[in-house]
């Protein structure tokens, strides 16, 4: 159980209800993560409009935003930002191996240059607030400078929820999916 109760929507002020139902999965419940940081609706709010804003214009498409998100949750051992996220990068066309390989990424083969320098970068990133001058050169070699913030805010962005999901001990609404994707579940 997390360590702060999950709010329902009547405990929402009206002019937040909003947020809420945005975010409800199919008129039910919306994921836990929201449902305690429904405890402040204000920054709820604010939560989603910067997530939504990186995950619109990180600069990067769908598929390697999701190998950023996934990498951090690794290095931040966030289990509910990666459950979350492998069903994501699954959505997106990412197969299982390549999921995995992520804890591995430097030894796998299934990485191009590009996302070797995402990743290097994301690692550096999760390190130290200053990544060394050649990460950020060869990421600059395969990303243009508005996907460069976008990378920072959004590793920096997933740090952040990590430390809260964590620090809250928010549950998973399923069964965890695994570090290695060994629990049962819908696949896409």
């Amino acid at each position: 159980m997390a360590r702060l109760p999950f709010v329902r929507r009547e405990d929402i002020p009206t002019e937040l209800q909003y947020v809420w139902d945005a975010v409800a999965r199919d008129g039910g419940e919306p994921p836990n993560i929201f449902r305690v940081m429904g405890n402040n609706p204000h920054l709820l709010r604010a939560y989603l409009r910067l997530g939504n804003g990186l995950w619109n214009h990180c600069g990067l498409d769908v598929a390697t935003r999701e190998l950023a998100i996934l990498r951090t949750a690794i290095l931040h051992q966030s289990k509910y930002e990666w459950h979350q996220h492998v069903r994501l990068a699954r959505e997106a066309g990412i197969p299982d191996e390549k999921i995995l390989a992520l804890h591995h990424w430097r030894e796998s083969p299934l990485f191009g240059e590009a996302e070797r320098a995402l990743l290097a970068y994301v690692d550096a990133m999760a390190q130290t607030d200053h990544p060394l001058q050649s990460l950020h050169d060869e990421l600059a070699r395969h990303f243009p400078p508005a996907a460069i913030v976008g990378i920072n805010l959004l590793c920096g962005f997933y740090a952040m929820t990590a430390k809260f999901l964590g620090a809250m001990e928010v549950p998973t609404e399923e069964e965890f999916v695994g570090w290695h994707l060994q629990a049962s579940g819908p696949r896409p």
